[in-house]
């Protein structure tokens, strides 16, 4: 049985691009502020972004070609723990890089900054 192609969509945009959780007014009006971030920090979730999308690449042939269900979980849950370990050996913790990545959908400059941060990596291999 072929995996339906929701399961790839999944662990494509797996901590690339969280869902902000407001559970709260207040949680809802902290993710609206405009946060700053030190340069170091857009650096290491610049790293952490990049290393995410490479599992993310090698993970969706196997999750495509997974025979059941169980195997996909067991796939899926694999590469969670695989990009989590990316984030943390980039020096945040996955909730700072779900923060930065929240930030990113309200704030044009810092998608910018992080583009040029992933563009100079990009032009340096």
């Amino acid at each position: 049985m072929k995996i339906p192609a929701i399961c790839i969509a999944a662990l494509s945009l797996l901590l690339a691009l969280p869902v902000a959780q407001a559970q709260n007014g207040e949680a809802a009006a902290a993710t609206a502020q405009k946060v700053s971030y030190s340069e170091p920090q857009l650096q290491s979730f610049a790293d952490a972004y990049r290393a995410i999308v490479l599992l993310s690449r090698e993970y969706a042939p196997k999750l495509k070609a997974a025979e059941n269900i169980e195997q996909a979980e067991a796939l899926n849950k694999e590469a969670q723990g695989k990009m989590v370990a990316a984030i943390q050996q980039a020096g945040l913790t996955k909730d700072e890089y779900q923060q930065i990545a929240t930030s990113l959908k309200n704030d044009p400059e810092l998608v910018q900054r992080i583009n040029g941060m992933l563009q100079k990596h990009a032009g340096s291999e």
